[in-house]
């Protein structure tokens, strides 16, 4: 195998065409994760200080903007250094941990609204019920079953596709 070789760094090349408007954008790109980190911190410390919102509705809510936090950390950091960059590329092992926490982001956001879900049915469709299904101990495990069952999936994908990227020329 003479014609292979290991990709390690990424160009990017999609940015090229903004140069006339890369520091609005990166004001505006800047403006927009400030805005998102603020009002998720702000809504998951007025649910944890207050003790009347520590119901399992509240939790998950809180939960949902951990998640969030979480996501837009995993992006946007990278895309604002690279709207003022004037060479965008990643190495291979960012390229990995980017996508990587990208896809656990967004499989955690589902698994957190279908938890949601859950919780508005029971109490919804079995009020009387409710209080004994949802239980302190039920909600923490819905929530660790949320945020580790796609990390396991995830991981288990990665590792059985072996996720080795060679470019043959």
């Amino acid at each position: 195998m003479d014609n292979v070789s290991v990709v390690r760094i990424f160009f990017l090349s999609g940015l090229n065409k903004t140069n006339d408007y890369r520091v609005t954008l990166f004001t505006l790109t800047l403006l927009y994760y400030c805005m998102i980190l603020f009002l998720n911190i702000s809504i998951i410390m007025i649910i944890v200080l207050d003790e009347n919102l520590h119901e399992p509705m509240y939790i998950l809510l809180c939960s949902f903007c951990m998640n969030g936090l979480y996501g837009t950390t995993g992006f946007y950091p990278k895309f604002l250094f690279d709207l003022l960059s004037s060479s965008q590329q990643i190495s291979y092992e960012w390229c990995l941990l980017q996508a990587f926490v990208m896809n656990s982001f967004l499989c955690c956001e589902l698994s957190i609204l279908a938890v949601m879900a859950y919780d508005r049915y029971l109490a919804i469709c079995r009020p009387l019920h409710y209080q004994s299904v949802m239980t302190k101990r039920k909600v923490s495990m819905l929530i660790c079953f949320s945020w580790f069952t796609p990390f396991c999936i995830l991981q288990k994908l990665n590792l059985s596709s072996g996720l080795s990227l060679r470019c043959v020329t």
